[in-house]
Order: structure tokens, then C-alpha cells, then sequence
């Protein structure tokens, strides 16, 4: 008996530490992988309690492996996000270079490097959305809900000066005289 509650309580810790972003979501929320990630790690600790009299290291390796998996899927996803949006940033200024080119006005100057610009474009002024920085960034007024949403905020009057710049990063003041709620 000694034996099942202490692998309990170290299997317990072991699943928190590796799963604690997860487990701290609600499922909604969650991806396909990670769901399926969780349950794996679950079962194993469940077969590696069920069964006191069989030594915990084969069925350790494979959970910790799982754990490993995981974590690293964080770390990948960083580092390709960011290659990613490099690259959507060249594309974006390969495209306005060509339509400016169609056009006949003059090449827009880049920076060396294809670097991107410190500046952002206004999506709200003084409560009021800019329908023409949100198509010249090829998005819509549902989607700029959407993102406000995402930080909390669900009308747009709440927030008095909302800039994104060219990674996507936004930069907002709230209006002082609406409330979050």
C-alpha cells in the first residue's frame, strides 16, 4: 500500500510539472495533440499504480519521454514561429513592391536587411476603428473583435488608441471612462 500512494504522489507531481500549462486550460482550448498527450501520460500513470508489484522505470521512460515531447513542442513552435513570420514579411513586401510596380509609382524603399518598420499602424482612434489601416492589412472589423476578445475586452469604445505593428504585436490605451467588464 506504501508503495501505490507514493508513486501517486510522485506520478501527481511528475504530470503537474509536465502538463501544468495544459492542465491549467479548459479543454475547449486546447489542441488535439495535447489532449492526447495528457491521456497517454494519465494512462501510464494509472497502469504504473494499478500494478505496485512491477518496477516503476519501464513504465517511467515512456512518460517522461511524453513529457519531453511536450515541452519540446513549445520550444519548436517558438522557433519556427518566428522563421515564419520572418518570411510572411518578405513575401508582404515582395507583394507591395510588385503592386507599386503595376501601379507605375515608384519601388517602395526597403530597409537593408528586410527589416521590418518600428512603426505600427492606428486599428482604433479615440474609440473608433480605422476601416483603412484594417484593409490595408487585409483584415476586417470581426477579426479585430475577435482579437480584442482574446485580451478581454468585448466593445471596441473600451479601448481608446489600439496600434499593431508589422509582427503582429498590438500596443493599446484604454479609455478610462469605460470599464473592462
Amino acid at each position: 500500500m506504501e508503495t501505490s500512494a507514493t508513486r501517486v504522489i510522485f506520478l501527481a507531481l511528475l504530470l503537474l510539472f509536465g502538463f501544468r500549462k495544459t492542465m491549467s486550460e479548459k479543454i475547449a482550448n486546447q489542441s488535439c495533440a495535447e489532449f492526447l498527450l495528457v491521456i497517454a501520460a494519465a494512462e501510464l500513470s494509472v497502469v504504473a499504480v494499478i500494478q505496485p508489484d512491477k518496477p516503476l522505470m519501464p513504465l517511467l521512460v515512456p512518460l517522461l519521454i511524453l513529457i519531453f515531447a511536450f515541452r519540446s513542442r513549445f520550444l519548436l513552435y517558438r522557433f519556427t514561429a518566428n522563421w515564419s513570420t520572418r518570411d510572411h514579411l518578405i513575401q508582404y513586401h515582395n507583394d507591395t513592391k510588385k503592386k507599386s510596380e503595376i501601379a507605375g509609382a515608384p519601388a517602395v524603399q526597403h530597409r537593408p536587411n528586410n527589416a521590418p518598420p518600428r512603426m505600427g499602424l492606428s486599428l482604433i482612434e479615440n474609440g473608433k476603428v480605422r476601416g483603412d489601416n484594417l484593409k490595408q492589412i487585409g483584415k476586417t472589423q470581426l477579426w479585430l473583435r475577435q482579437e480584442l476578445r482574446k485580451f478581454g475586452y468585448r466593445n471596441i469604445r473600451q479601448v481608446n488608441y489600439l496600434t499593431m505593428d508589422s509582427l503582429g504585436n498590438f500596443y493599446m490605451d484604454l479609455n478610462k471612462y469605460i470599464g473592462k467588464n
